[in-house]
């Protein structure tokens, strides 16, 4: 995996130990309680914030474990227990693949929008 990728997971560079790990405790928690796995819970997540989450599937295994993530939601409790160790977090998520933007390409150039 990239270096930035492990410094979110473990700590390093500007994030602080021990990264992302009390965030995938309560994944962890909530996978095990549900008899999901912790990719399952993480798109389910994703789905209940109202996106849409488009995982890179690169096997079969894995294209039927993400899909395990649909048919079923995560209680508002659960929701709030990831949110709440999310926003914990002493850091931002940017970088290792995760983005905020202005601005989308939407076919004839890029459209961007700013909140006022």
């Amino acid at each position: 995996r990239g270096k930035r990728l492990q410094q979110y997971l473990q700590g390093g560079g500007d994030i602080p130990t021990p990264g992302i790990q009390p965030l995938m405790s309560v994944v962890k928690d909530i996978a095990a309680s549900r008899g999901k796995t912790c990719s399952q819970v993480s798109l389910n997540w994703i789905i209940c914030k109202g996106a849409v989450p488009i995982p890179g599937a690169r096997t079969t295994s894995r294209y039927r474990e993400y899909m395990g993530a649909l048919g079923w939601r995560l209680t508002s409790e659960e929701v709030a227990r990831l949110d709440q160790a999310s926003e914990a977090l002493p850091f931002d998520f940017e970088g290792a693949g995760f983005r905020f933007s202005n601005a989308k390409f939407v076919g004839y150039g890029v459209e961007r929008w700013y909140l006022n």
